[in-house]
């Protein structure tokens, strides 16, 4: 496929959820050729949006680069649910080609049933030493860009935990302070091989953001979010039946053209986008 012209990433960029909702009427390998011809940073929005099955059918038709530079830049619990679908030799070609250290994390991920804590945990985390300083945690955090918990975890020489500080705690305390006199030793870990349901209500969420999450020989592995149990979370795939006659027709029609899926987007979706006037003004020329 040509270069995505730049009005198709504008309308990408502004309407995900049309893309989408027109991508999800396309054949496989075409979507996944155009995915290879877009850059990954306008990638990585549109398959957030999708099924973890239909990703992983997308992620399977991509040439492994493609594939693994968004897999890389994808929500970590997105990939681990995408890379839980995708058949096992496609899965060992991927792993391969992605940084160590997620690769690493993923293949730990997987080994859980995908109903367990262990396998919507986050193993982006902040761990430290009691002999730590408040000014390191934050450094640290600074630098994990990753992480999303906000929080670090205490531990000892062995990594199990000792205890928790939180940023807003961090905020409050001098940077000199050792961890070690300030973590708070009452938050209580949670087995990865827990199930989601049991620890779905659990008192500790009222506090708590994240709660650590450790293995059999409880040594500190990773944390779950609670928004987990918020989030609707895309373990089948997207119905797409109705979107099979006239989006289909017309993607088709137009996906190997020069004016490519932003035709598709205008005819499909700008009438009910200018009616209500906050649709996007079509630019001439400059096609891909």
């Amino acid at each position: 496929m040509s270069k995505v012209s730049a009005f198709t990433i504008e309308l990408i960029e502004k309407r995900p959820l049309t893309a989408v909702e027109v991508l999800a009427g396309m054949d496989a390998s075409d979507v996944a050729a155009f995915f290879d011809a877009l850059p990954t940073r306008f990638a990585v929005p549109l398959i957030s949006k999708i099924s973890a099955w239909s990703a992983g059918t997308l992620i399977c038709e991509m040439t492994p680069v493609t594939a693994a530079a968004i897999l890389s830049e994808l929500d970590y619990q997105a990939t681990s649910s995408i890379m839980r679908v995708v058949p096992d030799a496609r899965r060992k070609t991927l792993l391969a080609a992605l940084p160590k250290k997620l690769s690493g994390d993923l293949k730990s991920t997987l080994t859980y049933p995908a109903d367990t804590v262990g396998a919507k945990m986050s193993t982006s985390i902040v761990i430290m030493t009691v002999d730590q300083t408040v000014g390191q945690a934050f450094a640290e955090l600074r630098q994990i860009k990753c992480t999303k918990t906000g929080v670090a975890y205490v531990v000892d020489t062995s990594r199990k935990l000792l205890g928790v500080v939180t940023a807003d705690e961090l905020f409050r305390l001098s940077n000199e302070s050792r961890l070690g006199d300030v973590m708070d030793t009452s938050v209580a870990p949670i087995s990865a091989r827990a199930r989601l349901s049991t620890v779905k209500s659990l008192p500790a969420w009222d506090d708590c953001a994240h709660l650590p999450v450790v293995n059999r020989q409880k040594i500190l592995i990773g944390a779950l979010a609670r928004r987990t149990f918020r989030q609707k979370i895309i373990d089948k795939p997207v119905d797409s039946a109705a979107l099979q006659s006239i989006l289909y027709t017309v993607a088709s029609a137009f996906f190997g053209s020069s004016v490519g899926l932003a035709q598709v987007l205008m005819d499909v979706k700008i009438t009910n986008e200018t009616a209500s006037g906050d649709a996007l003004t079509p630019r001439t020329g400059g096609t891909s």
